[in-house]
C-alpha cells in the first residue's frame, strides 16, 4: 500500500508506470522519450516541446506527431508535467516529475 503523498512511498516511478503498459512497442517508445529527457536535457528543469521534438527527429528519425503523442502519454501517466510558457508564445514545456537512476549503458547510448 503506498504511503501518504509527499513521501517516497507515494511516488510512482517511471519504471513502475511503464511496467503497466502491455504493448511492448509503446512501452519502449515511452521509455526512450523519458530517458532522452533525463539524459540529454539533464541540465534543464523545463524543456520546451520544440527542443524535444527536434532531438527525437534528429537522433531517432521520429515524426513530430509521434514525439508529441508520447509526451502527452507520459503527462497522462504522471511521469511528466506540462506547462505553457507565456514568454515564448504559450509554447509547451515539460518537466520530469520523477528522475530515477538511468543505467550507465543507456546514458552512453543516448548521449551518442
Amino acid at each position: 500500500m503506498p504511503g501518504p503523498l509527499g513521501t517516497m512511498g507515494g511516488i510512482r516511478g517511471l519504471w513502475s508506470v511503464l511496467a503497466e503498459i502491455s504493448d511492448a512497442g509503446e512501452r519502449e517508445d515511452l521509455a526512450l522519450v523519458a530517458v532522452a529527457l533525463q539524459v540529454h536535457f539533464s541540465d534543464r528543469r523545463l524543456v520546451r516541446e520544440r527542443a524535444i521534438v527536434e532531438f527525437m527527429a534528429i537522433r531517432f528519425g521520429w515524426d513530430p506527431s509521434r514525439t508529441r503523442r508520447h509526451l502527452e502519454a507520459l503527462v497522462r501517466r504522471g511521469v511528466l508535467r506540462c506547462a505553457r510558457d507565456l514568454a515564448d508564445n504559450w509554447a509547451k514545456a515539460f518537466e520530469v516529475l520523477d528522475r530515477p537512476h538511468v543505467p550507465a549503458d543507456v546514458a552512453v547510448e543516448m548521449a551518442g
